[in-house]
């Protein structure tokens, strides 16, 4: 039989499950934990780090909007230019960041190392928002009093904001405006190992962009954050959504906002690696792991396989196994086991042999496998007798080992046309021999098991004629038998006592068919069978009617008759035949001498 899921596949496959099993729910739970660890550190890294850059980003423009009033109003109270001129000087070298300055009192007043980009500065100022700005002069309570900011990198081609702010008594109001270097602010919002800070007015216009090779003036990605923190001034230093990314926002002076964000890239990169890695080594933890298991399953399935091929030596007949035990483990100990049991059945095989010569073979299994016990059951079977002619005369002319050597070649003969019909040998009577057709097993019929029976005699007729042409060559006597067969109801079954006991058959049938192989002689016949076996095989056998016989205990005469041959059957097709064959000849029935001694039959004329 073909193996369709062999054990080391099994094994396999249950071993790979689990180990994928296990590896995947700890990967999966060591990366969940981790990622929401990660999270929570980078959300809090990210919002600290937001608002020190914040309080550093309000802290500069609050200095530079102070600073730079200071000068305007020290310029107020000047009137010598070469005094204006040195504390311009003095302005610039204590505040090196500062681009340039223009108010009322100092006009457009630019750093010394600065003063190319002026012309760039004035085309700024000159446009339209800032000289809106510039110009407008409101006063009173509803007065717009924030500082504007401006990203003026593309004037200073190096990060700088210009603000603009109001300044003055509300009668007199005046503008301040001032250039910024921010070059030193952008770095320290590039600071952080993935996290980048801007700075952003509330139209979400960059003022500080790390990324200063950018072009991009104004992040509209930014822009509904931006107004949503506008509307809640409340809740603006926090956490906030953005997509791919933690956002952390700070919102100072002059609705000015300091954006830090992280990309949840960067924050799982290090837990991303880490899971690919265990991934990797779970792999191979896998592979090494299918290896090994392939190296044990052999260890198992190979003495498997042997036991197998010992199941399959036995049914065959070959108890004998040279299997010797690999391991010390079950499968050695089944292993053993399974030697002994081959020895086991190699001696009770030859105890079956041994047996079988004692008795049938299909008597000698059941009685092996329990199947028969002390008592009996009713079967319809057909019995058959058969004796040798003057057997008692032939023996006393020879000695007894010849007697013995003699009867084991007749019977090995005999035997061999029961067993092939399908019959039970029930026992030896000296020369004779009686045989059961339809116990203990029957062929499936009564008709069938008397035909079987039939059958069998005429082969034992064809085996005696071998038989005597091989004595005749070494110049002996023929051997002349009769066969009686009768069919009936028997009781079947273990006969005896515990201690001993014999399977047989008893029964009226019985008593019949050995009287019936005692009337061959009389009528000059070599097969005899009585009424009850003809009426159930008429139709397949050629008979010569024998006449009736009173047998003893019964009123009736039983009517006999010899078989002389199967329909369809080469040989003998008439009794004159037969008797020609067995080397009779026809008696004159009305002076046969009957037993008087024990009145078994008397012949009616």
């Amino acid at each position: 039989m073909k193996i369709k899921y062999p054990i080391s596949l099994k094994q396999i496959l249950l071993f790979s499950f689990l180990i994928i099993l296990v590896l995947g729910v700890s990967t999966a739970l060591v990366s969940t934990l981790v990622r929401a660890d990660d999270k929570i550190k980078a959300e809090e890294n990210n919002l600290a780090l937001n608002g020190r850059t914040a309080q550093t980003v309000q802290s500069a423009f609050e200095n530079m909007q102070s600073n730079s009033y200071i000068l305007f109003e020290s310029f107020s109270v000047v009137a010598d230019e070469k005094q204006k001129k040195e504390l311009g000087d003095a302005f610039f070298r204590s505040h090196p960041d500062i681009l340039f300055v223009s108010s009322t009192e100092t006009d457009l007043l630019f750093n010394p190392e600065y003063e190319k980009f002026a012309a760039g500065v004035r085309a700024f100022l000159g446009t339209p928002e800032p000289s809106a700005i510039i110009s407008d002069k409101s006063v009173g309570q509803s007065a717009d009093q924030k500082v504007r900011y401006f990203n003026a990198s593309e004037v200073f081609e190096f990060p700088a904001i210009i603000f603009i702010y109001k300044y003055g008594p509300s009668n007199d109001v005046r503008n301040g405006v001032v250039g910024l270097n921010v070059a030193s602010l952008s770095e320290l919002m590039a600071t952080g190992s993935n996290n980048t800070t801007i700075l952003v007015d509330e139209k979400a216009r960059l003022l500080i962009n790390p990324d200063f090779g950018s072009t991009k003036t104004v992040r509209e990605d930014l822009l509904p954050l931006v107004e949503e923190l506008l509307k809640n001034p409340k809740e603006t230093n926090a956490q906030r959504p953005l997509d791919g990314v933690f956002t952390a926002v700070h919102q100072i002076k002059d609705d000015l906002f300091v954006i830090t964000t992280i990309s949840e890239k960067s924050v799982y990169a290090v837990i991303n690696k880490t899971t690919y890695r265990i991934i990797l080594v779970s792999l191979a933890v896998l592979f090494a792991a299918i290896i090994l298991i392939r190296i044990f399953s052999n260890g198992i399935t190979n003495p498997i396989k042997e036991l197998v091929d010992a199941s399959a030596r036995i049914e065959r007949g070959e108890f004998e196994l040279d299997m010797v035990p690999r391991t010390r483990d079950e499968i050695g100990l089944l292993t053993s086991s399974f030697v002994q049991m081959g020895k086991g059945l190699s001696e009770r095989e030859k105890l079956m042999v041994s047996f079988s010569k004692f008795t049938n073979k299909t008597i000698a299994q059941k009685a092996a496998s329990g199947e028969l016990s002390l008592g009996g059951e009713n079967r319809d079977a057909t019995i058959f007798f058969s004796d040798i002619r003057s057997f008692t005369a032939m023996s006393e002319k020879m000695q007894p080992n010849e007697v013995v050597e003699f009867l084991n070649a007749y019977m090995t003969r005999m035997v061999e046309c029961v067993n092939k019909t399908g019959g039970v040998v029930d026992k030896y009577i000296g020369d004779a021999i009686m045989a059961v057709w339809g116990a203990p097993e029957s062929s499936g019929s009564a008709a069938g098991d008397a035909l079987n029976a039939v059958t069998a005699a005429l082969m034992m007729r064809d085996s005696l004629a071998g038989f005597n042409r091989e004595r005749a060559a070494r110049g002996l006597a023929p051997v002349k038998i009769g066969c009686g067969i009768n069919s009936g109801p028997v009781v079947a079954g273990q006969i005896g006592s515990e201690e001993r006991m014999e399977y047989t058959v008893i029964g009226d049938a019985v008593n019949l068919a050995s009287r019936t192989e005692a009337l061959n002689k009389p009528f000059a016949t070599d097969v005899l069978i009585t009424e009850n076996t003809y009426k159930l095989i008429k139709d397949k056998i050629i008979v010569a009617e024998m006449p009736g016989v009173h047998v003893k205990g019964k009123t009736d005469a039983i009517k006999m008759f010899a078989v002389v041959n199967l329909v369809g059957r080469d040989g003998a097709k008439s009794i004159d035949e037969v008797r020609s064959i067995i080397g009779t000849l026809a008696p004159d029935l009305s002076k046969v001498n009957t037993d008087d001694e024990e009145k078994k039959y008397n012949i009616q004329a």
